[in-house]
């Protein structure tokens, strides 16, 4: 059986088209993948969860959890409404025990959960009641293969932290350090800042990471320095660090924004911030390395530190890498996020014997359904009220 969602008449009458990407040598697929994030305080985020969404889709990636640890009363909401906005209500979303409040910018979910859209539901799996995270961590990655797991680290370190705390439980007799150490892969974190002063190896030469002016105590580093200086210190693998200056080289445009119809992500982008405004590809630019590592530099192995005023440190030698980019990697790459956060819904094969479709078609007047059954019997199913002057969503229907 296959369900889709009709949300508009643009996404009935237009093809996505993709521009076409250098040709790379990409075997990833399926890679399995669970997300960090502290949705809400920054609309990047929410575009960096756009982008993977394409991920999943391609059959690249296998998005196993969304963790959420933002205090808010509408970010959980809204990463579930994402979910299944973009087919996939499967996707766990999980809450941190202690969830980290900053009310320094506007919190953009708020006004995607609170509209009453019906074509932004929610999944329906967990009636205001999402699953401890550090728990859904343990679950999931005890069930994987080792070295599988690729973790993105949106926010802060708080949950991180957490985990390689976490002890023994009934999904694994390991430690929370020997449990990421077995099953994860990477860790692609956006965090920290460098300035001229700070050198890194690079192909065995020693050079100046940035143009940069200014070393800064970065925001994801800030608002959890202990948890921060723990994953940098205690985490048992390698960790690939995109710090704060690649999103300033990478700004997603306002253009692209102004474009999209009714859409959560990109409603949330209008809310953030007075239009018009670009906004730098920090978190965003965390997810495209898993996707395409190739359009990054990356450092020769280096050591991470945190300083007790959120500060980064550098050295050779280590279990770290540090991401740069040239100005040309950088134009390529706001191109490659545009293309992929704006690609909209693709048709489906068409229906063969045995196969059941469920289209949920928004007519603009309440919504209608439309059944291929196996045998190829065909129903429209609209049980709103048929007098006259209700007729809105059948017309639009019988168009």
């Amino acid at each position: 059986m296959r369900v889709t969602a009709i949300l508009s008449a643009a996404a009935l009458l237009l093809a996505a088209v993709r521009p076409a990407l250098a040709q790379t040598a990409d075997n990833l697929k399926g890679q399995s993948l669970i997300i960090e994030t502290d949705m809400g305080n920054d609309i990047d985020d929410a575009l960096a969860l756009a982008l993977a969404y394409q991920g999943v889709k391609d059959g690249k990636l296998d998005l196993m959890m969304v963790s959420n640890h933002k205090k808010s009363l509408t970010s959980s909401d809204f990463i579930d409404i994402l979910n299944t906005y973009y087919g996939y209500p499967e996707i766990t979303v999980a809450k941190c025990a202690t969830p980290v409040f900053n009310g320094q910018y506007r919190d953009y979910t708020a006004p995607v959960v609170l509209k009453d859209d019906p074509a932004w539901r929610r999944s329906g799996n967990y009636e205001g009641e999402y699953p401890e995270a550090v728990a859904k961590y343990r679950e999931l990655l005890a069930g994987k293969p080792d070295k599988s797991v690729v973790i993105v680290s949106l926010g802060f370190g708080t949950t991180l932290a957490q985990l390689l705390d976490s002890q023994p439980d009934r999904f694994s007799s390991y430690t929370g350090k020997e449990l990421v150490k077995k099953k994860v892969k990477y860790l692609s974190i956006m965090a920290g800042s460098y300035g001229p002063e700070d050198t890194v190896p690079v192909n065995g030469v020693r050079d100046t990471m940035f143009d940069s002016t200014k070393k800064r105590a970065e925001y994801n580093v800030v608002n959890d320095i202990p948890a921060m200086q723990k994953v940098f210190a205690e985490w048992p693998g390698e960790i690939v660090q995109n710090p704060f200056e690649l999103g300033k080289m990478v700004m997603y445009p306002w253009s692209a924004v102004e474009k999209q119809g009714a859409h959560p992500v990109f409603d949330a982008y209008r809310a953030y911030r007075k239009e018009p405004y670009d906004r730098p590809s920090w978190d965003i630019l965390s997810v495209a390395y898993v996707l395409h590592p190739e359009l990054f530099n990356i450092s020769d192995p280096v050591t991470v530190t945190v300083d007790d005023k959120g500060f980064n440190h550098v050295t050779p030698g280590g279990n770290h890498r540090i991401l740069t980019l040239t100005r040309e990697q950088a134009d390529a790459l706001k191109a490659y996020e545009v293309a992929e956060t704006t690609r909209g819904p693709e048709y489906l094969p068409a229906w063969e014997e045995g196969m059941m479709d469920i289209h949920s078609i928004g007519t603009g007047q309440g919504d209608a359904s439309f059944l291929i059954l196996p045998d190829g019997t065909t129903w429209i199913i609209d049980a709103g009220d048929y007098r006259i002057k209700y007729r809105s969503g059948i017309k639009n229907v019988e168009r």
